[in-house]
C-alpha cells in the first residue's frame, strides 16, 4: 500500500481535487470584494462624505484597487450613480449579495469536499478489508481480530474527514487569509505588517508547542487500541478466567491499563488547553494593536475612521482562516502517522493474488490426477518440524484414513492440501499443476475442508449452513429490489465493486439441486447424514408460532392438533401429555404459565423482568395468592440457600434449577434473615417481589421440593378468569391464552399442536410422543416447515449458541451440501462419540460412492475405530510417515 498519505489521495482523486481548487479560487474575488464594503457604507452614505447638497450623487460599487505606497489607484469598473438614500440600500444590497454569493461558494466547496472524504474512506476501508481476505492464513493466528476491527472502523474514520480537505482547505485557507491580509495592507501598510508579524510568530510558535500534543495522540491510539485488543481477550476467554479463578488478576490487568490511558489523556488536555490559551491570547493581541496604533493614526489624521473600521471587519476574517490553517497542519501529521500506522499493519506480504478471488460465475474446472507429495516438509512458525521429507500420493477418489495424535504429522496433510500452511521444501501438486498456483475460487468449491472448530457469522442455522455456497451472484435480484443506479454509480466512485449484495448468491449447481425445492431436500439430507436433522428439527418445535409460518397457515397446525389428541386418546399411553384444561392445574408448566393459562409475547413479560411498579403484581396478588406465592418463594429459597449457599462448585446445578441466579445468593440469603418471625403485612415490598418471583417460576416436576398444597393449585386455577378480566388493555397484546380451538401465537409450535405438555418423568413419554408427532407432520407435509423454523434458530456470533458437537456437524454438512470432489475432515467431529462419528462416516463413504462422479475423503483421527472402513490407513508418528497399507 502506497504509504504516504498525500500521494494515496492525489492516485485516487486527482481530478476530483483539481476541480475543487479551481472552484476555491474562483471563490477569492468576491471575498476579498467583500471587504470594501464596509468602508464605503461608513465614509459615504452614513457620514455623508461626498453628498453634502441635498441632490448630490456619487459613484457607487466601483472597483479600485488602491496602493499603499501612493495616490494612484487603478480603476476596473466606475460605479452607478446614485444619490445618498439609493447609495445606502445600493452597498448594503452588494454587502448582502456578497455575503450569500461566499455562503455558496463555501456550501458546494465543503458539501464537496464531505463527499470526496466519505468516497475515499469507503474505498480505503475496502481496500483494507480486501486485505484481511488475502492475509496468509499463519497470519490470521498472529492478530488480534478486535485491533483489526477497530482500526478498519475508528482508527481510519478520521482520515475521512481529511482526505477532503487534504489540497482544496489550505488553499482555501490561505487564499481567505491572503486576500485579508492584502486588504489590511492597502488601507494601511503599518497595521498590515504588524498583522503579518503575529501571524508569522502564531504560526510558528503554535505547531511546534502541538509537537507534544501528536506524541500524546499516538501513545492514546496505541494505549486504547490495546486495550481493546485485551477485552475482547477476556470476553472470548471469561468461562476459563472465572473457571480459575484469575478473575480479579484480569481486573489489575484492565486497571492498569486504563490508569496508563487516564495518565496519557491527562497530559494530553493540559497541554492542549495551554496550547489553546497562548493561540488566543495572539489573536487578540492583533485587535489591541488595532485599537491602540489605528486610533492613533485616525486621531492624526493619518487614516480615517472608514478605513479603520474596514481593517477590524477585515481582521475579523483574518483569524478563523488562519487558526483553521493551523489545525488543518496538526490534524494533517496526526492523520498521517495514523494512516502509517494502518498501513504498517496491513502491509503483510505475501498476500493471495487478486485474480485467484476473483468473481467467477461461469463453471469451475475440475481437479485433474492424483495429490502428489514429493519429499515435502513444513514447519511451523518457530521453525519447529511438522513433517519431513514425505512422500504420498492420493488418488482424487480415493477414501483414506490419516490416524496419529495431535502434533505427529496426519493433521499436517490435510492443513497442506487445504493450503492453510506453506510447505517448506519439497512439491506437492494436484496432477502436474502445483497445488499454490490454484485460483481460490477453484480449491474453494472443489476440495473441502472440516476443521474441529467450525467459525460461523452471526445469523441463523440456515445461513451459516448456505455460507459455504455464496460464491458469486448466480441470479439477479428480484425486480424492485436490485441495487440502484446511484449505489452503483457510488460504488464505482469509491473504487468498491459492483456486485449486488441483494442478488441470488446460492450456487444450486454445486448442491445437486436447480430450485429452492430441491435445495430444501438436500439440506434434510445433510442434515440427517451429520445426525443434526432432530436437533433442528427440535429447535423448529420449541419456535413460537408468531413466527413466519413458511407459506403454512395456522389451520394445518390445527388439522395437527386435532389428529395428534384424537390419536392420543386412543393410544395407551393418553397419560404422556397433559392437556391443557382451563379449570385444571397443569403440574408441567410454573405458577406463573398456571395463572396466565397461556403464553407471553417475550421475556420482558417473565416474572423475573417484572418492573417493581408492575401492574401484574397486583393482578398475581388477587384472591389471596399473595401471601401463599410469597410463602412458597420463602421456603424455595431458603432450601437453596442451605443446600447451595456454600458451595460454588454447585453453580451449575442452580442454573439447572432456575430459581435463583446463582450470583444472588447472599442477596437472597440476606433477604432470608431480615424475613425471619417477620409478619406478612410487615415483610418490606422488595423481599416480597424477590420471593413471590421464585415461586412463579416453580415447577413441581422440575424442581421437586414439594411445596405445592392443593389449597394453591385450587387458588390460581381460580385466579385464571381473574387475570384475563383485570388484564390492563396497554399489556393485553403481551398475553395470548390457550384456546383448544385456536392458534397461540406465543405458544412453541409443540405446545400449539400437543395443546399440553410432555409428562416430566415418566418413561418413555418424550420419545414415543416426539415420534407420533414426527409421524402426523410428515403425513401432512409440514415436516420440512418445522425443520425450516429450526433453521431460522439464531445460533450467535461465532455459531456459540450451540454446542462444540452441533457446531462441528454443521461445518461437515456446510462443507457436504456443495458435494467437493475431495473431503477433508481434520478431526472435525472429534467433540462426538465414537458411535455418532462411525454412523456420520459410513454415511459419508456411502455419498462418496453413490454421488455422480463421486468423491475422495481423507478422514484424520487420533484412534482406529473407524479404519476398517476405508480402502487405505496411513499413520504418522512424530513428523513421519510410519505405514501407508490397504484398510482390512
Amino acid at each position: 500500500m502506497e504509504k504516504n498519505l498525500f500521494k494515496y489521495i492525489w492516485s485516487h482523486s486527482k481530478r476530483q481535487q483539481i476541480w475543487i481548487l479551481i472552484v476555491v479560487a474562483l471563490s477569492m474575488p468576491t471575498y476579498f470584494l467583500a471587504f470594501d464594503i464596509p468602508k464605503l457604507i461608513v465614509n459615504g452614505p452614513i457620514q455623508g462624505r461626498g453628498f453634502e447638497t441635498p441632490d448630490a450623487t456619487q459613484k457607487v460599487l466601483p472597483i479600485e484597487i488602491g496602493n499603499p505606497f501612493g495616490e494612484q489607484t487603478f480603476t476596473l469598473f466606475s460605479g452607478f450613480d446614485l444619490d445618498r438614500m439609493g447609495a445606502l440600500v445600493a452597498l448594503s444590497a452588494a454587502f448582502l449579495g456578497y455575503v450569500i454569493i461566499n455562503g455558496a461558494f463555501k456550501l458546494y466547496i465543503n458539501t464537496y469536499k464531505g463527499r470526496l472524504g466519505e468516497r475515499m474512506l469507503r474505498r480505503l476501508r475496502y481496500q483494507l478489508v480486501d486485505r484481511v481476505l488475502r492475509f496468509p492464513f499463519p497470519q490470521y493466528r498472529r492478530v488480534r481480530s478486535s485491533e483489526i476491527a477497530t482500526m478498519i472502523k475508528d482508527e481510519v474514520d478520521p482520515l475521512g474527514g481529511f482526505i477532503g480537505e487534504a489540497f482544496a482547505t489550505p488553499a482555501f485557507l490561505v487564499g481567505q487569509a491572503l486576500a485579508a491580509l492584502l486588504f489590511i495592507m492597502l488601507q494601511s501598510w503599518a497595521l498590515g505588517l504588524v498583522t503579518l508579524a503575529i501571524l508569522m510568530v502564531q504560526t510558528l510558535l503554535i505547531p511546534k508547542l502541538r509537537g507534544r500534543l501528536r506524541m500524546l495522540a499516538l501513545q492514546r491510539q496505541l494505549t486504547a487500541r490495546d486495550l481493546s485488543g485485551r477485552v475482547s481477550e477476556i470476553v472470548d476467554g471469561a468461562t476459563d478466567i472465572r473457571l480459575n479463578d484469575s478473575t480479579n488478576f484480569e481486573r489489575s490487568d484492565i486497571s492498569d491499563r486504563l490508569a496508563r490511558i487516564f495518565f496519557i489523556r491527562f497530559d494530553f488536555y493540559q497541554w492542549k488547553f495551554l496550547v489553546k490559551f497562548i493561540n488566543n491570547f495572539l489573536a487578540q493581541f492583533t485587535p489591541f494593536v488595532f485599537y491602540l496604533g489605528g486610533g492613533i493614526l485616525a486621531i492624526r489624521g493619518n487614516l480615517d475612521i472608514g478605513q479603520l473600521v474596514a481593517v477590524i471587519a477585515a481582521y475579523k476574517d483574518l483569524p478563523g482562516p488562519i487558526k483553521e490553517l493551523i489545525d488543518w497542519d496538526y490534524q494533517r501529521l496526526d492523520v498521517q502517522v495514523k494512516y502509517l500506522q494502518v498501513v504498517n499493519a496491513f502491509d503483510i506480504t505475501p498476500l493471495a493474488p487478486s485474480r485467484a478471488q476473483e468473481l467467477q460465475v461461469s463453471r469451475v474446472p475440475h481437479l485433474e490426477g492424483p495429490f502428489v507429495f514429493r519429499q515435502v516438509s513444513a514447519t511451523d512458525e518457530s521453525g519447529k518440524t511438522l513433517i519431513s521429507g514425505l512422500d504420498l500420493t492420493i488418488g482424487l477418489r480415493e477414501n483414506v484414513v490419516a490416524i496419529g495424535a495431535a502434533g505427529d504429522g496426519a493433521e499436517v496433510i490435510g492443513e497442506l492440501i487445504a493450503r492453510l500452511i506453506p510447505h517448506s521444501a519439497g512439491t506437492l501438486s494436484v496432477g502436474s499443476t502445483a497445488i499454490s498456483s490454484l485460483p481460490e475460487w477453484q480449491t474453494g468449491r472443489r476440495i473441502g475442508y472440516v476443521g474441529p472448530e467450525p467459525f460461523f457469522a452471526h445469523g441463523t442455522a440456515r445461513d451459516a449452513l448456505l455460507s459455504g455456497l455464496r460464491h458469486a451472484p448466480f441470479r439477479p435480484a428480484p425486480e424492485g429490489t436490485e441495487m440502484t443506479p446511484l449505489i452503483l454509480r457510488e460504488a464505482a466512485a469509491s473504487g468498491n465493486p459492483q456486485f449486488d449484495r441483494r442478488a441470488d448468491w446460492i450456487d444450486y449447481e454445486a448442491t445437486g439441486a436447480s430450485n429452492g425445492e430441491e435445495l430444501a431436500g438436500r439440506i434434510t439430507q445433510v442434515l440427517a447424514l451429520v445426525n443434526l436433522e432432530e436437533d433442528f428439527y427440535a429447535f423448529g418445535l420449541r419456535t413460537k408460532l408468531s413466527d413466519a409460518t413458511e407459506g403454512h397457515g395456522e389451520e394445518m397446525f390445527l388439522n395437527a392438533r386435532r389428529i395428534f389428541l384424537e390419536r392420543l386418546t386412543k393410544d395407551d399411553n393418553a397419560a404422556d401429555v397433559e392437556s391443557f384444561v382451563l379449570t385444571k392445574f397443569n403440574s408441567q408448566l410454573t405458577l406463573f404459565q398456571n395463572i396466565v393459562f397461556g403464553a407471553v409475547s417475550s421475556p420482558e413479560m417473565l416474572p423475573s423482568e417484572f418492573p417493581a411498579d408492575s401492574p401484574l403484581w397486583g393482578l398475581l396478588a388477587g384472591r389471596g395468592l399473595e401471601k401463599q406465592l410469597y410463602q412458597l418463594g420463602r421456603d424455595a429459597s431458603a432450601v437453596i440457600v442451605d443446600l447451595f449457599g456454600e458451595v460454588s462448585d454447585n453453580i451449575k446445578i442452580l442454573e439447572r434449577l432456575d430459581l435463583i441466579d446463582p450470583t444472588k445468593l447472599s442477596d437472597y440469603s440476606a433477604a432470608l434473615g431480615r424475613t425471619e418471625g417477620v409478619e406478612f403485612a410487615n415483610v418490606a415490598t422488595a423481599d416480597k417481589q424477590k420471593f413471590i418471583r421464585v415461586a412463579l417460576s416453580y415447577s413441581e416436576p422440575r424442581h421437586r421440593l414439594d411445596l405445592l398444597t392443593d389449597e394453591l393449585r385450587a387458588a390460581i386455577v381460580e385466579a385464571r378468569v381473574t387475570f384475563r378480566e383485570n388484564l390492563p388493555e396497554h399489556l393485553a397484546a403481551e398475553f395470548s391464552f390457550h384456546d383448544p380451538d385456536e392458534i397461540n401465537p406465543f405458544a412453541s409450535l409443540q405446545d400449539n399442536i400437543l395443546f399440553g405438555r410432555i409428562v416430566d418423568g415418566r418413561a418413555g413419554a418424550v420419545d414415543r410422543v416426539s415420534a407420533m408427532l414426527r409421524e402426523i407432520l410428515e403425513e401432512l407435509g409440514l415436516s420440512y416447515a418445522v425443520l425450516e423454523r429450526g433453521l431460522k434458530y439464531e445460533i450467535g456470533s461465532g455459531g456459540r449458541r450451540l454446542s462444540l458437537s452441533q457446531r462441528q456437524q454443521l461445518g461437515l454438512a456446510r462443507v457436504l451440501l456443495r458435494r467437493p470432489e475431495f473431503l477433508i475432515v481434520n478431526r472435525g467431529l472429534n467433540a462426538l462419540d465414537n458411535r455418532t462419528v462411525e454412523k456420520v462416516v459410513r454415511g459419508i463413504l456411502d455419498m462418496a460412492k453413490s454421488d455422480p462422479g463421486g468423491f475422495g475423503v481423507l478422514w484424520i483421527t487420533s484412534t482406529e475405530s473407524q479404519a476398517a472402513m476405508f480402502d487405505r490407513v496411513l499413520k504418522f508418528s512424530r513428523g513421519a510417515m510410519i505405514s501407508d497399507e490397504a484398510a482390512g
